[in-house]
């Protein structure tokens, strides 16, 4: 039964990578007008797709099958063009702020989920004693810890320069 359920847990985990991975996309080509926020989301966005591909070899061992990503590169290069178009033509609109930090809000909590499924499947390669499993959480879980204390440092200097200001 624990290969079921660590299979279960990798699954999940894969899933929550792959949606941060497409958040990270999304706000990047969102916020593209915003340079200290477009580059980092492109990198941060490469890192979770790593996780997830590493994630995939690791759950064949535990009888999961989990596929790549399911998306068309052109139709993802089209949308990515106009949500670039759409940033930019938003960058010098007031609101621009307000949806940074809506964006910011939005990965953190990903991230976070994301997070939480590493520290418990971090636990449970401990309890089975799969050292090669455990060598990657600690690598990966350690990536996504840096990816929470980014969007962090990204929130606390966005926040007051969006909220503390007169409409």
């Amino acid at each position: 039964m624990t290969t079921t359920r660590t299979g279960t847990l990798l699954a999940e985990l894969h899933g929550a990578e792959e949606a941060l991975a497409r958040e990270f996309h999304r706000v990047a080509e969102r916020q593209a007008a915003d340079h200290g926020t477009h580059y980092p989301c492109r990198t941060l966005a490469a890192q979770c797709e790593e996780h997830a591909a590493r994630l995939r070899t690791a759950a064949r061992r535990y009888g999961q099958d989990l596929s790549g990503p399911r998306h068309s590169e052109t139709l993802a290069h089209l949308a990515d063009a106009v949500r670039e178009k759409s940033s930019e033509r938003r960058g010098h609109h007031t609101s621009a702020g307000q949806l940074l930090l809506r964006d910011l809000r939005h990965l953190y909590l990903a991230a976070q989920e994301a997070g939480l499924l590493w520290l418990l499947l971090g636990q449970v390669a401990r309890a089975v004693r799969d050292q090669g499993l455990l060598d990657d959480v600690e690598e990966l879980h350690r990536e996504t810890l840096g990816q929470i204390r980014w969007l962090t440092t990204r929130l606390k200097n966005a926040a007051p320069q969006v909220l503390a200001t007169a409409d």
